[in-house]
């Protein structure tokens, strides 16, 4: 699948028929677009939470509609306009409504961005299935994961966001842990959060690539920067679950692995 092809098959961006026939040259402006939105969000957001920390309104509803824009100039128009919609309703006397609104912007654009760095970064790649036909889904009850994190209540989260996908969830609490685990199994794909003490995800994936452990590899983060992404491309990362965890996005992205 073309670089092309990968960024409109991204959910969160519209593209009328007219932007699907681009020129190149109508191209390349728009993946400049792109690379300038995945530089300034981290800046953005990090700005957004300080605001809120602070309980500056002002500043807060001013980066909302910072955001707002960024939105729009990469045609992600759903959550431009929710996020408008949103900034038209706000009491700022309600700050909690506004923090809670501003944790899941900023969890859906970070997972947005993410999804555009990996498909401006892997030139090509292999279609995968979201769904699987009926007749193949008792062979989906052996497929297993192996999910690795420190916090348990998020790996409590990551079970029940896929109550309803047949598959075994093994759990670990560290790297250690999990490395231990695999002198009895063999995951199907490993789920791993990058931010653990002792030894973080991106060293485990990287012991597990030396040990010849070839499953997909998914990473949990909240971090969309450049250079963080491209440190987890290096070992080979095959997708992205942003925290706080969402339970639908959970799901669809899981399955398109097993």
């Amino acid at each position: 699948m073309s670089i092309r092809e990968q960024i409109f098959n991204i959910p969160d961006l519209v593209f009328s028929e007219e932007m699907q026939d681009m020129t190149d040259e109508q191209w390349d402006e728009y993946v400049d677009v792109l690379q300038v939105f995945i530089i300034t969000f981290p800046t953005k957001e990090m700005k957004l939470k300080s605001s809120l920390n602070t309980k500056n309104m002002d500043v807060t509803l001013k980066l909302l509609v910072e955001i707002q824009e960024m939105l729009r100039d990469i045609n992600a128009f759903e959550l431009a306009d929710e996020c408008s919609k949103r900034l038209y309703g706000f009491d700022k006397s309600k700050p909690e409504r506004i923090e809670s609104y501003v944790a899941f912007l900023l969890s859906s654009v970070t997972a947005l961005s993410l999804d555009i760095q990996m498909a401006l970064t892997q030139k090509e790649s292999q279609k995968i299935p979201v769904s699987i036909p009926e007749t193949t889904q008792d062979k989906r009850l052996s497929k297993s994961i192996l999910a690795v994190d420190d916090d348990v209540y998020c790996i409590h989260l990551f079970k029940a966001a896929l109550k309803d996908v047949p598959c075994k969830i093994i759990a670990a609490n560290s790297g250690k842990e999990a490395l231990n685990m695999l002198n009895k199994i063999k995951p199907h794909l490993f789920v791993l959060d990058i931010d653990m003490p002792g030894m973080n995800g991106i060293e485990l994936a990287k012991i597990l690539r030396k040990q010849g452990q070839y499953a997909p590899i998914i990473f949990l983060t909240g971090n969309a920067t450049m250079e963080y992404v491209q440190e987890c491309l290096q070992v080979g990362v095959a997708d992205f679950i942003v925290k706080p965890i969402n339970p639908q996005n959970v799901a669809s992205r899981i399955q398109k692995y097993l």
